[in-house]
């Protein structure tokens, strides 16, 4: 059939600029960007300590605003062991955003009952920087925030993320979330370093779309004392699969966060 309609077309090349053909060709350009959106994807939380908000936008560039086109986003919730929980999908406008709180997409029984878990947005529209996803993470007490980090695997220098400034106190406890990206199990060396360049080192596994969100206190045992109250440097290894890395820096004492990507 299809072989037919081209030479139909090639017979009769006017047919191109007639509404039925203009229909076909979108339905076949929406169809391409369903089967292959571009993926973006961060770290979530639904706790007592810490919500998550997602904000998209659909937004034209000023140097090509024709290619902003109405889009279709596929949202998607996983757990710590990559399970998916929940899905929805939502229509944005042309020059549109959306504001999503992460809670409300879960099933109840998991409301305020994950500690670690990946959320994907599969952006299903022109392949444009303006539609960049954005995280809130968030309490009564504070609000963080960053955006989402999936892509191609990007070597660290010298093959580890470096996290400076690493204390261990009440006012200033140092937590990693990971998120795997990939269908295969990922596992990274963690080593901390003092002032003086001691180390100490350990793993930490992730499964295939899984999650984590540890305290450093939990991988290193008496970290404090190793620390010896000076900042140390913690290095994360990056052993070139795709993955995300934050860090949350968490006051005990008035219960807020700060976060940032690496």
């Amino acid at each position: 059939m299809a072989v037919v309609a081209r030479g139909i077309l090639r017979r009769y090349p006017q047919l191109r600029g007639t509404w039925p053909m203009r229909e076909l060709s979108a339905w076949r350009q929406h169809r391409q960007w369903r089967l292959h959106p571009r993926r973006m994807a961060s770290w979530y939380r639904d706790a007592d300590d810490m919500r998550t908000r997602l904000i998209v936008s659909n937004l034209e560039l000023p140097e090509a605003p024709a290619a902003c086109q109405p889009a279709s986003l596929l949202i998607s919730l996983l757990d710590r062991d990559g399970a998916h929980i929940a899905s929805r999908r939502i229509h944005l406008a042309r020059n549109a955003s959306a504001v999503l709180e992460l809670r409300e997409l879960l099933p109840p029984r998991h409301r305020g009952r994950v500690e670690s878990g990946q959320v994907t947005v599969d952006f299903e529209g022109p392949q444009l920087g303006s539609s960049r996803a954005y995280l809130h993470w968030y309490n009564e007490r504070s609000l963080t925030s960053s955006h989402e980090k999936f892509g191609l695997t990007i070597p660290a220098v010298g093959g580890y993320w470096t996290v400076p400034n690493v204390q261990d106190s009440d006012e200033y406890r140092v937590h990693l979330a990971l998120t795997n990206l990939d269908a295969q199990p990922y596992v990274s060396d963690v080593t901390l370093k003092d002032d003086e360049g001691h180390a100490l080192e350990t793993q930490v596994w992730l499964p295939a779309g899984g999650s984590r969100f540890v305290a450093l206190d939990g991988l290193f045992n008496d970290m404090r004392g190793f620390l010896h109250g000076k900042p140390g440097v913690l290095y994360f290894g990056n052993n070139r699969q795709p993955a995300m890395y934050y860090y949350f820096v968490r006051n005990e004492r008035l219960g807020t966060w700060r976060a940032q990507h690496l």
